[in-house]
């Protein structure tokens, strides 16, 4: 059993070998931080489950990555269009520190090495070479948030609001989902004191 299988969450899907969680439980009655392991509620993702899966990933801000989505495709024609405030929020979000975005959880070298060859090689959109693993893991990221996971974005009206006057379209499409009917074990929930375990947010 990993860490994140201790306390209700559901499963979102996969980014390349690691597994997308989104944590049901508030701070306080939430995930705690324990040895190798990591703190997490219901505003943060989790990718890997931590000790006894694979190191969590805890990734903060999510309105950050959905806002880094959207500026990537805007030209500089259609930022000048915005009002001061929209650019100000947008530009503030899209450019938030990625040290304070994401918080690799107990990682070895191996596992960053990991994380870098399946960006470069198995990705459907792969890294560019001048592109951090960061940024692609914001723009994979950011886009899942703005298209899948508004109700997860506290700035998602706002952005909507801006986005909606341009063309966005998907960029990275490097998210898995598990399909309707395939078995499932990742995801926990508690109901009626029992636990039910295969709890996804795109199935029942």
């Amino acid at each position: 059993m990993s860490h994140i299988d201790s306390y209700d969450h559901e499963f979102l899907g996969y980014l390349g070998y690691l597994p997308i969680y989104h944590p049901l439980e508030a701070f306080g009655q939430g995930i705690p931080w324990g040895d190798y392991d990591f703190g997490a509620g219901p505003g943060n993702l989790v990718l890997g489950g931590g000790s006894g899966e694979h190191p969590g990933l805890v990734v903060h801000r999510l309105e950050c990555l959905a806002a880094r989505f959207i500026y990537e495709q805007l030209s500089e024609e259609e930022l000048a269009s915005l009002e001061k405030g929209e650019r100000e929020l947008l530009s503030g979000l899209a450019f938030e520190d990625s040290a304070r975005l994401f918080e690799f959880c107990d990682w070895r070298v191996s596992q960053y090495h990991a994380l870098y060859e399946m960006a470069v090689k198995s990705a459907y959109t792969t890294l560019n070479e001048d592109q951090e693993v960061e940024e692609w893991l914001a723009l994979s990221l950011g886009e899942f948030i703005y298209f899948s996971l508004p109700d997860l974005n506290p700035e998602h009206d706002k952005l909507l609001s801006i986005a909606s006057r341009f063309r966005i379209d998907p960029l990275m499409e490097n998210v898995r989902i598990t399909p309707p009917g395939y078995p499932l074990d990742r995801g926990r929930r508690r109901e009626a004191d029992e636990v039910r375990w295969g709890v996804s947010r795109w199935q029942d």
